[in-house]
């Protein structure tokens, strides 16, 4: 990469952060506004309940202290716009703890954070704020810088994969704006969780090793087997951190894996839609090859891609990278786990001093007994949430439906068009781990950028999340669920790029037509979601 590059780089961050900042104040400014425009449909929220974990009658100062007077300031600005919905349970919890059986739902790395930030502001401020108010504003300010650094993440991590500086910046200032903007500047986790998983990919798909001034590319260059091993270690504390603030970090240990044997997993795909290719197509149709210079033989090339050489020895494949391997998933699974002995320690098992059996029913719980292993969460988001197979799929949920209904469209009209373009092109899933030379091999430039190999596991990873959410979950948070799949973004991008189109041709109108739809739907949902969240109407 030489120094004109680089300076690109830089610039690109330049437009990103600026971006990231503008979208934060201007959410913030229209979201006090329309608040104060609007009577909330629910103004519970103001009110202040005793926690049954503390005893408020053997310390009067202690009570004083939590029940005080707010902040006028944090109760205006702050609390009656950005504290709504799951919000008060993060607030609730950073404040007392996991005080009843339903708050396991949310896992507690956000609150701890809004916990130790609350009580830094609480000092920097005399202690003249409540504690309540400290947390609040903690929670705000992780919220919001979490998600400025995350759009960085996002723009690294597509510089890393593409090479192609088109559709990282675009795809980073589309998430700037992206349909979920007011959770992302509420009191929730989608920021903090997109950062960790932005981080952590960036981490795995070898970071400045990629983006240093040698010009190294994620196609043709291995990661040397210390550093592959130093990346996958350092992205498994970043998803351990995404899964100690959500559950569904877990599901990122799917990368890791991903990234030890690619070079398998690569030819095995090419082979799946080469098949897929002869079945599909008829008999005028022809596969479409890669171009290839006159001194290599397609013959040649198809003999490398069936045969993968990995560039590890055979220790290294079979002791080295499987250990580092286990290592790196036990650490991503650590939280989910710790989560969840920390809920059976307390409900199950001996006796707890600190639960009252009239505010916290039957103890032991039921569901100690229940499975080999029990599991708290998903029994909370059983009974408390009703999650579950198509639990959600009834008449009067309709709306819900038609509200996620534009972010799983571009879901999955992004895996269709990634596994369509390659079926078609099976030959074109070609990875550097064929040992395949770039001075033998010249694919077409006219190939667009979001058709790389290296999407493979994000493909898979939204295909997963969006069954899994369609089928078990709340379906109208899917719009602020999903934004931590840059596959989102990249292939909204991809359709305000050129691809060697002339003007007024079929395809440019198309695209047009895309941006536009695109655009709207970004635009009105910001709009939306700031009238009915920030005044607690049903928008989750």
């Amino acid at each position: 990469m030489n120094t004109s590059l680089n300076t690109q780089i830089q610039n690109q961050k330049y437009i990103v952060l600026k971006a990231a900042i503008i979208s934060r104040v201007f959410l913030w400014v229209y979201s006090i506004a329309i608040s104060g425009l609007i009577d909330n449909f629910d103004s519970s929220t103001g009110l202040k309940s005793i926690s049954p974990l503390k005893s408020y009658e053997e310390d009067q100062k202690l009570y004083l202290r939590d029940h005080t007077t707010e902040s006028q300031f944090v109760n205006s600005f702050i609390k009656r716009v950005f504290v709504k919905w799951d919000s008060i349970y993060f607030t609730r919890i950073a404040e007392f703890g996991y005080e009843y059986e339903q708050n396991h739902a949310f896992f507690p790395l956000y609150p701890l954070l809004m916990n130790g930030l609350g009580r830094v502001i609480s000092i920097l401020l005399g202690n003249k704020v409540i504690f309540s108010d400290c947390i609040i504003i903690a929670g705000f300010i992780i919220s919001n810088v979490a998600f400025i650094l995350s759009a960085l993440q996002l723009l690294k991590l597509g510089n890393i994969i593409f090479k192609n500086s088109k559709i990282s910046l675009v795809a980073a200032l589309l998430y700037c704006m992206n349909p979920a903007g007011i959770f992302t500047v509420a009191v929730y986790t989608e920021s903090l969780f997109s950062l960790f998983i932005f981080s952590g990919l960036v981490e795995l798909f070898g970071n400045d090793y990629y983006l240093g001034v040698n010009g190294r590319s994620l196609d043709f260059h291995y990661l040397p087997l210390h550093k592959k091993l130093l990346a996958g270690t350092k992205s498994s504390i970043y998803f351990a951190l995404a899964t100690f603030t959500r559950s569904n970090g877990i599901l990122s240990c799917g990368f890791i894996i991903f990234s030890y044997y690619s070079h398998y997993f690569i030819s095995l795909f090419r082979m799946i839609f080469k098949r897929l290719n002869s079945i599909l197509t008829t008999s005028k149709t022809r596969l479409v090859k890669p171009h290839l210079s006159p001194s290599t033989s397609y013959d040649k090339l198809s003999t490398s891609i069936v045969n993968p050489v990995s560039n590890y020895t055979l220790f290294e494949e079979l002791v080295i990278l499987p250990t580092a391997l286990l290592i790196q998933i036990l650490i991503v699974f650590a939280p989910y786990i710790a989560f969840q002995f920390y809920g059976y320690l307390r409900f199950c098992s001996g006796a707890s001093s600190d639960l009252n059996p009239i505010k916290n029913g039957i103890w032991p719980r039921v569901w100690c007994q229940e499975g080999i292993v029990p599991n708290l969460y998903g029994f909370v988001q059983n009974a408390y949430w009703n999650q579950g197979f198509f639990n959600y799929y009834t008449v009067n949920q309709i709306p819900n439906f038609l509200l996620a209904s534009p972010m799983v469209i571009i879901a999955v009209s992004g895996i269709f068009s990634y596994i369509r373009y390659f079926i078609q092109n099976p030959n074109q899933m070609i990875y550097s781990s064929f040992k395949l030379r770039s001075k033998n091999m010249n694919i077409s430039e006219q190939v667009e950028s979001f058709y790389s190999p290296h999407l493979i596991p994000f493909i898979l990873y939204l295909l997963f999340l969006t069954v899994f959410s369609v089928a078990f979950m709340h379906v109208q948070v899917i719009t602020r669920f999903f934004i931590h799949s840059p596959i989102i973004f990249w292939f909204s991008a991809k359709h305000f790029l050129t691809n060697g189109t002339k003007d007024n041709t079929p395809k440019k109108s198309t695209n047009t037509i895309i941006q536009q739809i695109i655009l709207f739907y970004f635009i009105l949902y910001n709009v939306l979601g700031c009238i009915m969240f920030c005044n607690f109407y049903p928008w989750t």
